[in-house]
């Protein structure tokens, strides 16, 4: 049995893309497909839809959700459906990302579709006859692959305390925090969402209709969600840049720039620029022509190409030529993170103690201006991950390229043996 939800959605497109293919609620994007759309280049696509047909309207997109009883599917069959769905529903017309979060007992999809039609250009409208059809759809899927259905007068009623019921809520409380600016943002994204939040005797309470019970969050999730933690949440993600679409279309003619330079063969910045060539060997020059209609294709050898330009840089700039080299980096810049980090918690204590809004004010002021030079340490070491991760990828392309070309002249020097032969009969 699934419940199923769907909203407009008027806030930032590219935070809540980021959220539903968050890594480790969807196991490393395991979980997360595509529909008309590459994932990790959907923000771009679908930004490119609505300048296509010039429909830049308020309403961003639609969330919606898909959720699972408790041990009734696996991950796998999750995401099955759930690509099934938005296929069935959207799949026409409509670019769509679905993910499916593992993180929770209740196992559960989410959609993210562009309010414009990639096709056609005509908007997305999310009537009750969308919804009916959405819920009936859905219903349709579960029974195919042998789940149970939930009757419509027990709709609410059965489940009205139930487990999935309280995952579903913290999600959204999850998802509000870490798509909100300040905490009146925080506020209105759950009403946006239709739960009635009530604010009492410093508890924060929520609830959605038809329930009539409110759910005081910290007492069911924790410390993690009192009315202060939330706030230090959101603004510490404030110091968090989204990525810049824009940033996939200034690829720089890295290979040029670096070649004068004269790395050291095998370095890692070599490598890179090495391991770039083979896997998109055409991409440059595609560039440099008129390019009227982005395809999911190149969408994708541009963001690569960019961030490997991106890696070339960082290995430059601060001389890296090992992956030693790279762990000793990042070494490095963890003891630089954990005094900051120190320092930071610390003033969020005494953000707690003090009582005037003035000098909660100050501290804040000092919480972001640390938060900043925190998030540029912490994307190194972010960056420093990639690149080991990406060396053993280009390891492993580089042998699979070498036991290839060792196939092939192989295969040459077999038929050169063989024409030989027929010669000297």
């Amino acid at each position: 049995m699934a419940t199923t939800k769907l909203w407009k959605f008027k806030s930032r497109l590219d935070r809540l893309i980021d959220y539903t293919m968050n890594g480790e609620k969807t196991e490393n994007k395991l979980f997360v497909s595509g529909i008309n759309c590459m994932p990790d280049t959907a923000f771009l696509e679908m930004t490119n839809s609505k300048k296509q047909f010039f429909k830049n309207g308020e309403i961003e997109c639609f969330h919606g959700y898909q959720s699972f009883a408790e041990g009734e599917v696996t991950p796998e069959q999750a995401h099955e459906i759930g690509v099934k769905l938005a296929e069935e529903l959207w799949g026409d017309k409509f670019q769509v990302v679905v993910s499916t979060h593992i993180n929770t007992d209740n196992i559960h999809n989410h959609f993210v579709l562009n309010s414009v039609s990639f096709l056609d250009g005509k908007r997305f409208c999310n009537t009750k006859k969308d919804y009916a059809l959405m819920r009936k759809t859905s219903d349709k899927l579960c029974t195919e692959y042998g789940l149970s259905i939930l009757k419509q007068e027990e709709k609410y009623d059965k489940y009205a305390t139930s487990s999935l019921y309280k995952e579903l809520m913290k999600d959204s409380i999850d998802y509000a925090i870490a798509t909100s600016k300040n905490y009146n943002e925080f506020i209105k994204i759950l009403e946006d969402l239709d739960y009635i939040v009530t604010n009492k005797n410093n508890s924060l309470s929520i609830r959605r209709e038809p329930y009539k019970r409110n759910t005081r969050i910290e007492r069911q999730f924790g410390n993690h969600y009192s009315k202060e933690n939330i706030y230090k949440r959101i603004l510490e993600t404030q110091t968090r840049f989204p990525y810049s679409p824009e940033s996939y279309l200034l690829i720089n003619r890295t290979r040029e720039n670096y070649e004068k330079l004269n790395l050291k063969k095998d370095s890692l910045a070599w490598l890179f620029l090495h391991y770039m060539k083979l896997l998109h060997p055409h991409t440059e020059n595609v560039l440099k022509t008129n390019v009227t209609r982005m395809t999911p294709t190149l969408l994708h050898a541009i963001k690569e190409m960019n961030e490997f330009s991106e890696r070339v840089r960082f290995l430059c700039k601060y001389n890296l030529e090992t992956d030693v080299d790279v762990m000793e980096f990042k070494k490095s810049a963890y003891q630089k993170l954990t005094p900051l980090k120190s320092e930071r918690e610390n003033l969020w204590r005494k953000h707690k103690r003090t009582n005037t809004d003035d000098e909660k004010k100050v501290i804040e002021e000092k919480i972001v201006n640390l938060s900043k030079q925190i998030s540029p340490v912490d994307e190194e070491i972010g960056i420093c991950n990639n690149i080991l991760k990406r060396v053993k990828e280009i390891k492993k392309f580089e042998l699979h390229q070498k036991l290839e070309q060792e196939k092939q002249e192989q295969k040459e020097q077999k038929t050169i043996k063989k024409e030989n032969t027929k010669k000297s009969r």
